[in-house]
């Protein structure tokens, strides 16, 4: 789960909405096309994705960073240069790198329904090909969603640091639940 909120989380940042853009200095330079956030402790992955956005390292995403990462990153992944993304290509976004490790086993097919189901939300055409144009409105909606105070930035402190799917407390029925009380 922790993979889908960082991909959310990324195509958020990426596709921003050109209502919040504003002008800005041209970036000093994009991301490198491979440049992935490693995983780590509980919101540490979203934060190293922050900062490969950020790259005017000024603490604050604006619209044109995250849509040059989220353009540069797509482009990387459309391995056959056709301006859409195939769901093989689209998978690719979410390959590790090196020795990462891979989701375990008992999640691996659950993740892979999850990119399936997120890749047809994308395509709106229904044509088995997620472009840009696709992508931006939802890039856009979590742009605005995460720039909790309106000022067309996502600051450091905005930034989540728990996956939507993760829970604070025990998750019920789980090891450290309490015990469910009998039916009457």
């Amino acid at each position: 789960m922790k993979t889908a909120a960082t991909l959310g989380l990324g195509l958020a940042l990426l596709s921003g909405g050109i209502a919040l853009a504003q002008p800005t200095a041209a970036p000093a330079a994009p991301p490198a096309a491979d440049a992935r956030p490693d995983r780590g402790s509980r919101g540490e992955g979203s934060i190293r994705m922050f900062e490969l956005i950020d790259v005017n390292r000024d603490g604050r995403v604006v619209w044109d960073e995250a849509w040059v990462f989220v353009t540069t990153r797509f482009n990387a992944a459309d391995a056959d240069r056709s301006g859409g993304l195939s769901l093989e290509e689209f998978a690719a976004l979410r390959m590790r790198q090196g020795d990462a490790p891979g989701p375990r086993p008992e999640y691996a097919q659950r993740m892979e329904q999850m990119r399936g189901m997120m890749f047809r939300g994308l395509d709106a055409d229904r044509n088995g090909q997620v472009t840009l144009v696709e992508i931006r409105p939802m890039v856009e909606a979590r742009f605005r969603a995460l720039d909790a105070n309106g000022d067309n930035a996502v600051s450091r402190d905005e930034v989540p640091q728990r996956g939507p799917h993760q829970h604070r407390g025990p998750r019920p029925g789980g090891p450290d639940a309490p015990p469910t009380p009998p039916a009457r």
